[in-house]
């Protein structure tokens, strides 16, 4: 009995609150975007699974919450090379029923009775990994020594993850590992010199696409992926491709400006979505909830940053306070290219609404991860980035 009413005692209740929220948020959303969707999907109740795939995914947040998070430095090499292996077992099995082509990518294994991606596993392995190097490495020549190897080691790390990922292809889960590696280094204690070289090169990277971009779009087509400047162009003009490539920019555009402030109602939605209860889950919350309902479901993703920027601000060890903002970075990007890719202020990369899209490897990760969070949060009492 006390064990227990210790765990309980140790469970960060604001984090699982707003958790708790945007589960609710999910099931009422899917919920909503139900009786839009197309007549070959009626048959499947999204939010009835979504609601099973959450009991899983508390289940296993529970169940990391029981384990010594710090254990987790012992076999992180373990997990990585688990991840990478099923990336690459994707590969032969291309174009056959256990990996078979959604979408136009080779992301999902299709086993009899559940599919999963392994995508989802990696973000977690590699997010472990980094923080373990950072640690073992500021341990044994302090902060702001060896930056050089430390940086090495850590593109070293993620390099390959991020190749196999990006060729399946999935540019937005590329997307999401190149984000917690940055928010990795800014947090390892190398040098500001490394950081504002690091941060110039991103600049001048950005920079020169989008000159050539508009004064040499050929360059680009020789070394860039169809699929990514084809979904960049109908960012830049959605109205020249709205029949195809920009479709579902246009019809979200048309069904967040159609929920004016309060919404038309459950059911009274008129704009027809393609993935709506995934990728533009959000669209279906402004159409329906208008912009009340949108910018409650922003201020419900605002407090769970914060909270969990405050977790990593007290964790008692530099690689808890790691693990966190690697957490951090990865919800950030997801959540803030998510949105902004459905209301046409970004590019749209396939990343689904954490915990609010219907996703099944994708939330019981995500969950996990919260697990994690929490598991740092449980004995966290201190600072942050040192071991004094």
């Amino acid at each position: 009995m006390n064990r227990i009413q210790s765990y309980l005692r140790s469970l960060d209740t604001t984090l699982l609150t707003i958790v708790f929220f945007l589960m609710v948020i999910s099931l009422g959303a899917i919920y909503t975007a139900q009786p839009m969707l197309p007549t070959r999907l009626q048959h499947i109740n999204f939010a009835f699974d979504q609601g099973i795939r959450y009991i899983i995914g508390f289940a296993a947040m529970f169940a990391i919450m029981t384990i010594e998070y710090e254990q987790l430095r012992k076999i992180h090499w373990y997990l990585y090379s688990f991840g990478l292996l099923l990336l690459v077992g994707l590969i032969p099995l291309r174009d056959t029923t256990l990996v078979p082509n959604i979408n136009g990518a080779y992301g999902w294994y299709n086993v009899p009775g559940f599919s999963f991606q392994p995508a989802e596993f990696m973000k977690l392995f590699l997010l472990i990994s980094m923080a373990t190097i950072v640690y073992d490495h500021n341990k044994r020549y302090g902060s702001s020594q060896q930056d050089t190897w430390l940086l090495t080691k850590l593109v070293l790390l993620a390099i390959p993850p991020l190749g196999l990922i990006v060729t399946q292809p999935d540019l937005g889960t590329g997307l999401v590992l190149i984000t917690m590696l940055g928010a990795i280094i800014i947090v390892s204690g190398i040098g500001w010199k490394w950081l504002l070289g690091l941060f110039s090169a991103a600049a001048v990277t950005i920079g020169g696409f989008m000159y050539l971009f508009f004064s040499h779009f050929e360059v680009l087509q020789s070394f860039v992926p169809g699929h990514a400047l084809n979904r960049f162009q109908a960012w830049i003009y959605p109205y020249e491709y709205s029949d195809d490539l920009a479709f579902q920019l246009i019809k979200s555009l048309q069904a967040i400006g159609s929920g004016q402030m309060f919404g038309a109602g459950y059911g009274q939605g008129l704009v027809y979505l393609p993935e709506s209860q995934t990728d533009f889950i959000f669209a279906v919350i402004a159409e329906h909830y208008g912009f009340i309902g949108a910018a409650i479901v922003i201020i419900v993703f605002f407090l769970f940053l914060y909270r969990m920027i405050h977790i990593a601000l007290e964790a008692s060890s530099p690689f808890g306070s790691y693990i966190v903002t690697a957490v951090i970075a990865m919800f950030t990007f997801q959540i803030f290219q998510n949105i902004g890719m459905t209301i046409g202020v970004l590019p749209i990369t396939g990343l689904t609404l954490p915990f609010i899209s219907y996703g099944g490897t994708g939330i019981i990760m995500n969950m996990i991860a919260i697990g994690l969070v929490m598991n740092v949060a449980s004995k966290s009492k201190s600072y942050m980035f040192d071991d004094d």
